[in-house]
């Protein structure tokens, strides 16, 4: 076997063929490969049953300069509010240096909290990064900050943060009041 032509599968199963385990008396078996198995509907669906049953808020805008959205029970003023400055920040998260994954966790977990603990708006510091998006004018993780804030079952309304704020790199969240 030369490095140019590496072995295949098939090749390697039919010389494999009529090897027997060691003290056993009875007839080769051929190995077949493995398949990797699909997850069962009732294991997809158990994931994402609980996490919100309600579904997104619209995403009104989702771009480098500015990403809002707002959830169709609430008056517009609420966004404005938002946007303006009126409501302030609360509670603090800063996701810069973590790939996506740990970042959505850490957002989750800290979205999760701050409701717990009655904040009513947080700051979500995400960067501005490059390389994603319609434009790749958006890091990864504010390519994504919309599709988190809308489904998450905590926020009612998000917009751009104010440039004391950190501007295009972060975004205020409105959260659900506990009941």
């Amino acid at each position: 076997m030369s490095p140019k032509n590496p072995p295949d599968d098939n090749a390697w199963l039919a010389e494999i063929a009529s090897v027997k385990p060691l003290g056993s008396k009875g007839k080769p078996t051929t190995p077949t490969p493995a398949v990797p198995k699909a997850p069962s509907k009732l294991i997809q669906q158990r994931a994402v049953v609980g996490w919100n049953d309600n579904p997104p808020i619209p995403i009104l805008s989702n771009t480098a300069e500015c990403i809002s959205g707002l959830a169709p029970n609430l008056e517009k003023r609420l966004l404005k509010d938002l946007a303006s400055g009126k409501i302030h920040p609360t509670a603090v998260v800063d996701l810069h240096g973590l790939g996506e994954g740990d970042a959505w966790l850490e957002f989750v977990d800290f979205l999760h909290a701050a409701a717990a603990q009655d904040h009513h708006c947080a700051l979500i510091i995400h960067g501005k990064g490059q390389g994603y998006g319609p434009q790749r004018n958006m890091g990864v993780i504010k390519f994504q900050i919309a599709t988190w804030l809308a489904g998450h079952p905590k926020v009612m309304a998000f917009h751009t943060a104010l440039p004391e704020h950190g501007g295009t790199g972060a975004t205020y969240a409105y959260l659900r009041r506990r009941i």
